[in-house]
């Protein structure tokens, strides 16, 4: 019993809601992320800001449980009915008190951010900081978020879904989150309100798999048609 103590110090639900905010920071785990979880509760501790958090089971791969975001998310609208929901990851840490979360007016806040890729640009979506507030737009975006899962392969994350269900989403008003409430630990910018460690470089990645298997078949084509173009020259065509 000891040793489960020790390497489970939470029970399955943890919540501390003296904070007064008018929110609730909610972030969920698996066993694996018990280190990054008890940082980030200690820093809500220090903030004296109200939390939940909650243990999952492993779904079977990094991709999938990323997926229990939004499964969790929803789960929480609905356990803090009335009461608006700012999600974190695991491995997050606050910095400071959260004062952007004090007076939320869009159903949702989250990060957009400009990606140039080919030439073209493109907003990306992060999801590691998320607000929702407790309202009839709230709970859709939640619900549609959710309901992505029908649509998953093994490869898809939550910040896909986010993108699969954004046809079905009129009427939910969205507000860009402040990059400092999503902090990358080693990439430049501002003193963070939230800053992200990002402990999922070190997990088996699906999708990284796949986008290398395909870069190493077109080096591999690459390579052939080269050497057939080489063979035909050096026969005269």
């Amino acid at each position: 019993m000891d040793e489960i103590a020790e390497t489970m110090p939470l029970p399955e639900e943890f919540a501390w809601l003296e904070g007064g905010q008018p929110y609730i920071v909610c972030g969920f785990y698996t066993p694996n992320y018990l280190p990054q979880i008890l940082s980030l509760k200690a820093s809500l501790e220090a903030h004296k800001i109200n939390h939940f958090l909650k243990r999952y089971e492993p779904r079977g791969g990094w991709e999938a449980n990323t997926r229990m975001k939004p499964v969790f998310i929803d789960y929480c609208l609905t356990k803090f009915a009335g009461t608006d929901i700012v999600y974190l990851d695991a491995d997050a840490v606050v910095r400071k008190p959260l004062k952007a979360f004090d007076a939320m007016t869009s159903d949702v806040t989250m990060l957009f951010h400009p990606v140039k890729e080919r030439g073209k640009w493109y907003l990306r979506i992060s999801a590691g900081t998320v607000a929702i507030r407790n309202t009839p737009g709230g709970r859709k975006f939640a619900k549609l978020w959710k309901g992505g899962e029908a649509h998953a392969t093994a490869a898809t994350v939550d910040e896909d879904l986010v993108y699969m269900a954004f046809a079905e989403m009129a009427g939910v008003s969205i507000t860009v989150l402040p990059p400092d409430y999503y902090k990358i630990f080693d990439a430049p910018g501002s003193d963070p309100v939230i800053e992200h460690f990002q402990a999922s470089r070190s997990q088996f990645k699906i999708r990284k798999t796949i986008r290398r298997t395909l870069q190493i078949g077109a080096w591999i084509a690459g390579g052939l048609a080269l050497a057939y173009l080489a063979y035909r020259f050096s026969r005269g065509g």
